[in-house]
């Protein structure tokens, strides 16, 4: 089979990483491009770009994700700056783990920006209630979901880019998964 790449994405809190979860244990490749981006992060030459541009995210000499985390759901030109540096490089890196997978590889991706037009697209979707309850559940303050929420693209633009699967809840997004699955592979 030639190699397949499918983009999970979908607001925060609308269950990627559980999709994710599920397409690894039923033996497909997968890819998170948060834990790549956070690789990334830590490298030398990122270290010298976030010293350069988001200084006080230098902590005992490295760099601390929360604090840029802070500072870019809080503030939109900050974190376009930060996804212009660090996109080129999740591409490269993610077209290297493509090319040595054979078969579909999934690849979630919360921060989406071009990657869905070049990819077939899953869009995870729950309603914003549902999405905010269990970011709270998960230890999140209302105030860092609310600015998260606020950095991502609206309602219409999610359910535009891709096929849409619906996850109310578990049940619900089994059987979708199962019906995508049998559809579209």
């Amino acid at each position: 089979m030639k190699n397949k790449v499918i983009i999970v994405t979908g607001p925060i809190g609308s269950g990627k990483s559980t999709v994710l979860s599920i397409f690894k244990n039923l033996g497909f490749n997968v890819v998170d491009l948060d834990v790549i981006s956070g690789t990334i992060l830590i490298t030398d030459e990122s270290r010298e770009f976030i010293k350069e541009y988001f200084p006080t995210c230098i902590v005992n000499n490295k760099v601390s994700k929360k604090r840029i985390a802070e500072i870019v759901f809080n503030n939109k030109f900050e974190l376009e700056k930060l996804e212009n540096y660090l996109h080129p490089i999740i591409m490269n890196k993610l077209n290297e783990i493509i090319n040595q997978n054979d078969g579909i590889t999934f690849v979630e991706a919360s921060a989406p920006k071009n990657i869905h037009k070049e990819f077939e697209t899953l869009v995870i979707w729950a309603p914003e209630n549902v999405r905010i309850e269990r970011l709270r559940i998960r230890g999140m303050e209302i105030e860092d979901i609310n600015n998260r929420i606020n950095t991502q693209a609206n309602d219409e633009w999610w359910l535009s880019i891709g096929t849409v699967i619906k996850n109310d809840n578990l049940d619900q997004l089994h059987n979708e998964l199962k019906d995508y699955l049998d559809i579209n592979l």
